[in-house]
């Protein structure tokens, strides 16, 4: 067991733990101060998400609540998906079967394989769809992830309707003929499988994955696997045998595309095309562009809120894989009826994004 302290106040008042392993999350609570935020987001061990002018949400080991009470922090705690809220959802595996089934029936223009397992045993499915899908060739390789916090669950869900859209309408639509003949998609439905499961945010080992990463900011600014969740690791050396040129990860909580940094207040070396492309995206899903929260649906990520350990970040600095975080519902785990309606909305999006590799390969070459 290791003691951690942190000192938060010019009244020496001291945060106290125990934890089994510095880092990992076990308990989540909504913070209803924002004030108290600088007092938490430069802790290591704690983990800060979707900041508004109301609050945050803020994880941590165990002992985070008892140290909120005793502080007198108002807050309430973020529970794992109640079972009534997962009516309609399918089940990890159930997943993978169907993955495995809508590969089967379209073996020219999709092969399903696993990326590694998670900590629980689980695959780490991806779906590679392109025209002569079993051929690498020079075409842009694109990818999107989804659901690397188990609790964030439309961007699984979008991501197996989108597989299914571009499968079944090859041939039959334009836009989707031509995405698939010039680009080499890959698509995770789910970082994330234990987390899902369990309807939490982190991981089976109790890692929030994306904190997880190599971040040239910090300390840990080595671009190796080793130390990192097993998922962490999965993805980190799938990216080394491949050439994204452009991708995206999926969250909610919130509904505002985030662009880089997430990391440091720097201008990013690309700052007006990331602007562009999250700008693109934002207008393209209209209860997105008319957000209220952000100005036309997006947001630096350092100026929302700092992240450290991000896959964003990390796929541009290490691999110049430019990526967006896209947040998109304000419900975490929605009713499962609300899901088409989600998909409907984000569709124009998710194609046109995918279109835009063409444009980044062409930059980068």
């Amino acid at each position: 067991m290791k003691f951690l302290k942190t000192t938060l106040f010019a009244s020496a008042l001291i945060f106290s733990y125990v934890t089994s392993a510095a880092g990992k999350i076990y308990e989540g609570y909504y913070v209803h101060d924002k004030n108290f935020l600088q007092q938490v987001s430069n802790d290591p061990d704690l983990v800060v998400d979707h900041v508004t002018m109301d609050g945050f949400e803020l994880w941590g080991p165990n002992g985070l609540g008892a140290w909120l009470k005793r502080v007198n922090v108002p807050v309430d705690k973020l529970n794992a998906v109640v079972s009534r809220s997962r009516q309609g959802y399918l089940s990890p595996e159930e997943i993978g079967k169907e993955l495995q089934a809508i590969a089967a029936a379209h073996p020219q223009l999709a092969k399903l394989f696993s990326v590694g397992k998670s900590s629980l045993g689980r695959d780490l499915w991806v779906m590679k769809i392109s025209k002569n899908v079993s051929v690498d060739d020079q075409r842009p390789e694109f990818k999107y992830i989804a659901n690397m916090h188990g609790d964030e669950i439309v961007g699984r869900e979008l991501m197996v309707e989108l597989i299914k859209d571009l499968l079944d309408n090859y041939g039959k639509d334009s836009q989707i003929t031509s995405l698939v003949d010039h680009t080499q998609i890959y698509i995770m439905p789910s970082m994330n499988p234990d987390g899902a499961a369990a309807g939490t945010r982190y991981s089976g080992e109790n890692i929030d994955l994306n904190r997880n990463f190599p971040d040239w900011t910090t300390s840990d600014n080595q671009n190796v696997p080793e130390g990192r969740g097993v998922e962490t690791q999965a993805v980190m050396k799938w990216q080394k045998t491949r050439h994204f040129v452009l991708s995206a990860n999926f969250h909610g909580g919130a509904e505002v595309v985030n662009y880089p940094w997430d990391a440091l207040e720097e201008v990013h070396p690309l700052d007006a095309l990331v602007k562009s492309l999250s700008l693109s995206y934002a207008k393209l899903v209209p209860y997105i562009f008319r957000s209220t929260a952000f100005e036309n649906g997006m947001t630096n990520g350092w100026a929302w809120y700092q992240v450290n350990g991000g896959m964003q970040d990390w796929s541009w600095y290490y691999h110049r894989d430019l990526q967006l975080t896209i947040e998109l519902s304000n419900q975490k785990w929605p009713n499962y009826s609300t899901v088409s309606g989600y998909y409907k909305s984000n569709r124009p999006a998710l194609l046109d994004f995918i279109s835009q590799a063409q444009k980044m390969n062409q930059n980068l070459q």
